[in-house]
């Protein structure tokens, strides 16, 4: 019997609402059946991108309390709902096998009555907020949906993963925790600490798997959306560097010309003739 790939799965329990759910894999867990959309590692959706551009610091106040929910379901292993710092109400839930975290399930893009208030005081007045989210999903129904998700892992997990293909998951998983943390303060020390890895070991595996290291695949994967930005939004060279994880606007307009081979601003301009 052939099972529909953990995509197509969640795309079914999404039709009809306009229900968020991602998940992101932890160390070997997962094979071709659970490889999913970049939108679906991170917080997506029209709400969540509007708070995401509101400056500089729309990123940072996103990334760091995706941040805190992704820890806090790693340290307790235990499900949890709550608004996040915008207002809107996510659900996580960590999938525990072998007394390890295989992976961590969200469903967001909820909005509440306390919600709705909070969204209001961040956000233009004129947004149709009601429209952008989905409303009626408290704790117990979030939870019987991750259930469902959940269940739809473990099958595929048991029917389609092998030995053979265990540290590809491993480094795909490492590739989709980095893309989807790029604008924190990402090292390999935290990346391993995360994996439950010892540093060195990670970092040799790494670079054995992918022919370079974790430090030049954040710094590449950090210009590449960095270049998408500068051709895609009208955000000034410094936000962007800012939101890609650089701190250093200098350090950022060097490396990006050592790339490219035009500084950031010549490279707005050239994308801006197409």
């Amino acid at each position: 019997m052939d099972y529909i790939s953990l995509e197509n799965f969640i795309s079914f329990l999404e039709y009809g609402t306009k229900l968020h759910i991602g998940v992101l894999f932890f160390g070997s867990y997962g094979n071709e059946k659970c490889v999913l959309s970049n939108e679906r590692k991170i917080h997506s959706g029209k709400l969540c991108e509007e708070f995401k551009s509101l400056g500089r610091n729309g990123f940072k106040r996103c990334l760091r309390c995706r941040n805190l929910a992704l820890k806090k379901a790693l340290s307790e292993k235990m499900d949890f709902g709550g608004l996040c710092i915008n207002g809107i109400y996510e659900y996580t839930k960590p999938v525990i096998i072998d007394e390890k975290v295989a992976c961590v399930i969200f469903i967001g893009n909820i909005l509440t009555d306390e919600g709705r208030e909070k969204i209001s005081k961040r956000i233009d007045i004129h947004t149709d907020i009601e429209n952008l989210t989905e409303s009626g999903f408290d704790f117990e129904k979030c939870k019987k949906l991750a259930l469902m998700v959940e269940g739809h892992i473990r099958i595929l997990l048991d029917k389609y993963s092998n030995e053979e293909k265990s540290t590809n998951s491993l480094i795909e998983n490492i590739k989709s925790y980095i893309k989807s943390n790029l604008e924190s303060e990402l090292e390999i020390g935290s990346v391993a600490k995360i994996f439950h890895f010892n540093p060195k070991y990670l970092g040799r595996l790494f670079k054995k798997e992918t022919n370079t290291s974790i430090s030049e695949y954040i710094c590449t994967k950090r210009l590449e959306r960095a270049a998408k930005l500068l051709g895609t939004s009208g955000e000034s060279v410094l936000n962007i560097s800012y939101s890609v994880g650089f701190k250093n606007v200098t350090y950022f307009n060097r490396v990006f010309k050592n790339k490219y081979g035009v500084s950031p601003k010549e490279y707005r301009k050239m994308k801006s003739h197409f």
